[in-house]
């Protein structure tokens, strides 16, 4: 039998290309508006780096990881996730501080495959190292947010909270776990092994029976130490005085063992309240922990297939609301020749264009651009080559006019937006 395409992989088609294209090229343009430099890492790395990183007890980790061991018998892992490696690469790179990275590519999670949730999900991902001020935490909110705004991704809500730091949270493990004595069983299996090596990760736990549970429970943010609590009281007063759409969720403290303080979510409403298309926060002792200098960071990385899905769903999207493909079609030999010409000509002009070698006849490469979405064509036929011009189609319309070829350029340029 034909092998088909792995369970949780994903083939993205020319369509959704466009659409996929369409992100990333926005993503890029708006980040570099804030100083941010594109850093590529490798997709293998040593398991080790996300054990101590991402943490022994985050899902991520425990049960999603790829890892395998390579001929020297080291234990490698494809990347589950980007900051670890991105994080790594600065203290080797000895790169000087500050520094604001993005990055963009795939990532590997052997996790139960869902729409948008896939075990090869590719992620847009900003790092911001070196910068303490909680106007960092917000600016990150502002740039996704003008992100979600380039794209018409108008639905969008930001959660925030904040879960304290090595300081303050001991006092809320104590009442935490004391909450928890007597509710044990109404816990999932996941959540009674998290109780015993990081109660916190109960509250990322997805389970209706463990939401339930926490929702009276104690909340990490009523036990911050003063500096967290200033921390947070700044960052929430950047956010009051923006507009940008956010609402404070106790429960929230995202799946990863590194985060301190800040930590955030954007949520489209086209996919539900409870689907992330991205989310980050803080995690000032990370460089540290991986051998670096001690350094703050903040960070957050955008499912890419998610905002795919919600722009897809999304009723005001206007991403392509005009096709402007260009095709050249032709009637003979000697027509194709010219052409090819026009084909040359026209992409010296950085217009992109479409010519079908095969020579068939003029209805038949009509059916063709219109299976291929194809918005306008140039056909260069015997009549119009003894006038001197070329005629130019609209495949929606049906309109059609002569166009004289000295004047073909200026009028491609202004219909297709070169």
């Amino acid at each position: 039998m034909f092998p088909k395409r792995l369970k949780g992989m994903l083939d993205i088609l020319p369509r959704e290309s466009e659409l996929i294209n369409f992100i990333i090229t926005n993503f890029e343009k708006i980040v570099k508006l804030y100083g941010f430099s594109l850093i590529r890492t490798p997709i293998l790395e040593h398991a080790e780096l996300f054990y101590r990183s991402t943490g022994l007890t985050s899902d991520i980790v425990n049960k999603e990881m790829y890892t395998f061991y390579d001929k020297k018998e080291r234990l490698l892992a494809l990347r589950p996730e980007g900051t670890p490696g991105v994080i790594r690469a600065i203290i080797e790179g000895q790169l000087s501080l500050p520094q604001r990275v993005y990055y963009l590519g795939p990532m590997f999670r052997y996790e139960r495959p869902q729409k948008g949730r896939l075990r090869e999900h590719y992620q847009l991902g900003l790092e911001i190292v070196g910068e303490k001020s909680p106007y960092s935490d917000f600016e990150l909110i502002k740039i996704g947010n003008h992100f979600f705004s380039e794209i018409n991704l108008t639905d969008t809500l930001t959660l925030v909270n904040s879960i304290g730091c090595e300081k303050c949270r001991p006092k809320f493990r104590e009442v935490f776990l004391t909450y928890l004595k007597d509710k044990e069983n109404l816990l999932c299996l996941d959540c009674q092994e998290r109780k015993e090596k990081n109660p916190l990760r109960i509250f990322d736990c997805k389970q209706e029976k463990c939401q339930r549970m926490i929702k009276e429970s104690p909340k990490v943010k009523d036990f911050l130490c003063a500096d967290c609590q200033n921390h947070f009281n700044k960052f929430l007063s950047y956010l009051e005085n923006s507009n940008i759409k956010y609402k404070i969720d106790e429960n929230l403290v995202r799946g990863l063992d590194y985060y301190t303080k800040t930590t955030f979510e954007f949520i489209s409403e086209s996919l539900g309240e409870k689907i992330s298309i991205g989310g980050g926060g803080r995690y000032d002792n990370l460089m540290k922990e991986l051998g670096g200098r001690d350094a703050p960071c903040v960070g957050f990385a955008l499912g890419l297939e998610r905002i795919y899905y919600a722009l897809r769903e999304n009723k005001n999207l206007n991403y392509l609301k005009e096709n402007r493909k260009l095709m050249i079609i032709y009637d003979c030999e000697e027509s194709f020749s010219e052409a090819e010409n026009l084909a040359d000509l026209l992409r010296k002009e950085n217009i992109p264009c479409y010519l079908n070698p095969d020579l068939e006849n003029l209805k038949r490469q009509l059916k063709i651009a219109d299976k291929l979405d194809i918005k306008y064509v140039i056909i260069v036929g015997e009549k119009e080559r003894e006038k001197g011009v070329y005629l130019l189609r609209d495949m929606i319309s049906g309109e059609q006019i002569e166009i004289k070829k000295d004047e073909i350029i200026n009028k491609l340029k202004k219909i297709t937006n070169v």
